[in-house]
């Protein structure tokens, strides 16, 4: 009877252990997937937190030149400078009163708005052009001359892992 009862004893043991081994498994199969997944989601993170500060870089380099009146190089920042023109805005400068400024980069990870607030310098020729205008041009003048608090609006694509302004205008507030 000795011999029976250890039998069913292992019996019951080894069922019992394999009934138990299939959760278990089943818990540390999840705990590596939720591993994986909190890793590819601190990754996608890192990007696209990588993303937004190469766009803030980019709009203070196109500040930067459009403040220097350096058009050319402002216009080198956009996806098709030939399409840009930048000769109208004299200045920008940050407005902290207008409001937080805001990037949303797309699900795709290749484009991007942006919104940044601003006061900005704008100067408009004055048309048609007459020939007193003309001769106020010549000497550097035949513009209006404005300051108005607005926002910058952007949008952004990336093209060879480089952010490019695709185009951007200012809206009076």
């Amino acid at each position: 009877m000795k011999s029976t009862v250890n039998s069913a004893r292992r019996g019951f043991l080894w069922k019992a252990g394999a009934a138990l081994s299939a959760p278990l498994a089943l818990v540390a199969a999840s705990g590596d997937a939720r591993a994986a997944g909190t890793h590819d989601a601190a990754r996608a993170r890192l990007t696209e937190l990588e993303d937004v500060n190469a766009i803030r870089e980019l709009m203070r380099r196109y500040v930067r030149h459009v403040n220097a009146g350096a058009h050319d190089e402002a216009a080198a920042l956009f996806a098709e400078p030939a399409r840009t023109d930048t000769r109208f805005a004299r200045a920008f400068a940050a407005d902290p009163a207008g409001g937080e400024d805001a990037i949303e980069i797309a699900a795709s990870g290749t484009t991007a708005t942006g919104c940044l607030h601003c006061t900005a310098e704008i100067e408009t020729p004055i048309e048609p052009v007459t020939p007193l205008v003309a001769m106020a041009r010549a000497q550097g003048g035949g513009v209006l001359k404005r300051t108005d608090r607005g926002t910058l609006e952007a949008a952004y694509v990336k093209r060879d892992g480089t952010w490019k302004i695709e185009r951007i205008t200012f809206r009076a507030a």
